[in-house]
């Protein structure tokens, strides 16, 4: 019989199969150099020093010595057999995936690393060593994972707007040419069209105000006196020259590169820059982009989370957009209390969210890989603790308890993420909240209320989980809490280090 268990990801397989690989390793070298043996020695003469420490008053001490052997003797045979013998061959099942309802019925499933299917002999054996797994140990990781879907599959289902924005802040633009061609037109087009609008002094709409707060503002494209007055400072390769727009410049000429509007460069089919920064995004995301959002100005969103100066990994800058125009719903701050608490609140809020926003990414990426990590290290240990624990069914139960434990902690990542999800889909109840929400353009001030509850869902609930088990007497519960901690720390101390370096970097830009 084949022991077929469930994994959610790559990582998750590599880490138990490198576990049980090691894990029989160990049970066999206890078993040839006998000290597997030493509990059943230690047994026997343990119950017979009591016995012989007994008075004469205790019967025949033989027959008292035999019933407490053979009456401990089989719940060491029997704790033996199933949780330390390696007996089921060991294979992966890597469609793993947890099905949810949506309200109108259809599916939706939770995202995971890795999913799919792959070759069902992939990692089955490691430098070909293969592994065995006791009866035991392989039911506990069949009913763990089973609970665990179960738990996580009872989440209502909701789009995850924390792992589209994530998402696209892991794009980059690997163009060289449309990096600096990027930069030009912020210079030629951008910066001239914002000084033409600061200077003019007219006024504009809450909605524009956000608008214009991007390379590929609608404002300036469509009205007439920014985009359209504005050209390139040199001709542009894939804009052909036009006599009555290019004769008077230099360097070009019939059958060369001419000088395109700020309008042609941004917005031509072909060659203009938003065609080729769409290509620049994974396929995939634009798949995810679409199944969430139904406005076809979806993607426009994504580009300018891209590439905007506040947010996106173009240009190395994980800060938060603070467009400080109005309140969530689009309006102006009509109470000046109103808009000076905010500030108050925001300055230090603003400060710890733009360091801590990176290093909160690495974060939620390392901890289900530090729970794998903790998971091998306890099938690792697995015959080293039951060989000294002389074969007990209270260690082994401990340690059931305790893998559960490890493995319900999928649970609550998701939970985090539902949570994060739902209170930005319930406070930007519009899609186009939604979308300014992903583009990074919505209220800043609100933005950082979401970052820190994002922190604490993350990090507040596992550990009352893990607190949970203390209560109970498992003593798992706080060495748990404290490995956990201690495998994260390293993750999010890099990531804030990065965030530190790309403000810095920001501040002297500026």
């Amino acid at each position: 019989m084949t022991a077929d268990l469930n994994v959610s990801d790559y990582f998750e397989m590599v880490m138990l199969m490198i576990g049980w690989v090691v894990n029989n390793a160990i049970w066999s070298s206890l078993l040839q150099t006998g000290l597997a043996l030493v509990p059943f020695v230690a047994l026997i003469v343990s119950e017979w020093y009591k016995v012989r420490q007994e008075g004469e008053d205790e019967g025949n001490k033989g027959v008292l010595l035999i019933a407490r052997i053979e009456t401990q003797l089989y719940a060491m045979v029997l704790c033996y057999a199933f949780t330390c013998v390696p007996m089921m061959p060991l294979s992966f099942n890597p469609v793993n995936t947890v099905e949810r309802t949506n309200p109108d019925g259809t599916q939706c499933s939770v995202a995971v690393i890795g999913q799919g299917e792959w070759d069902s002999t992939t990692l089955n054996s490691i430098s070909g060593q293969t592994a065995e797994i006791p009866l035991w140990w392989g039911l506990v990781h069949a009913v763990s994972k089973g609970v665990t879907n179960v738990a996580v599959s009872s989440i209502p289902c909701t789009p995850d707007l924390q792992a589209i924005t994530s998402e696209i802040d892991a794009q980059s633009i690997t163009d060289p040419g449309l990096k600096r061609e990027l930069g030009e037109f912020q210079r030629q087009c951008y910066g001239a069209a914002r000084n033409l609008l600061f200077q003019q002094g007219g006024a504009i709409t809450a909605t524009d105000a956000q608008d214009v707060d991007w390379l590929g503002s609608e404002f300036f494209l469509n009205t007439p006196g920014y985009y359209d007055s504005f050209y390139a400072g040199r001709p542009v390769e894939g804009f052909p020259y036009q006599a009555s727009r290019d004769q008077a410049r230099p360097s070009t000429g019939p059958g060369r590169p001419g000088y395109p509007s700020c309008k042609e460069w941004w917005s031509d089919s072909t060659n203009g820059l938003y065609a080729r920064l769409h290509e620049q995004v994974d396929t995939g995301l634009w798949d995810t982009v679409a199944s969430v959002f139904t406005s076809s100005d979806a993607e426009g969103y994504v580009i300018r989370r891209l590439i905007s100066h506040r947010a996106g990994s173009a240009n190395g800058n994980q800060s938060i957009a603070v467009a400080g125009y109005g309140n969530l719903d689009g309006g102006i701050v009509s109470d000046v209390g109103d808009t000076l608490s905010m500030a108050a609140g925001g300055v230090g809020g603003a400060l710890g969210a733009v360091m801590g926003k990176a290093g909160m990414d690495m974060l939620k990426r390392a901890l289900p890989m530090v729970q794998y990590i903790l998971i091998m290290a306890v099938v690792i240990c697995l015959p080293f603790v039951m060989t000294v624990s002389g074969y007990s069914f209270k260690v082994a139960g401990t340690a059931t308890f305790g893998l559960f434990a490890l493995w319900f902690l999928t649970f609550w990542w998701e939970l985090a993420r539902w949570i994060n999800s739902n209170l930005i889909d319930l406070l930007y109840n519009s899609e186009a909240a939604k979308l300014s929400f992903v583009a990074a353009a919505q209220n800043g001030y609100d933005r950082l209320v979401l970052v820190f509850v994002e922190w604490a869902t993350f990090l507040l609930l596992p550990s009352i989980w893990v607190a949970t088990l203390a209560w109970t007497g498992m003593k798992v519960g706080s060495t748990f809490s404290q490995s956990f901690g201690e495998g994260a720390k390293g993750a999010k101390g890099a990531g804030d280090k990065g965030a530190d370096i790309a403000s810095k970097a920001a501040t002297k830009g500026k």
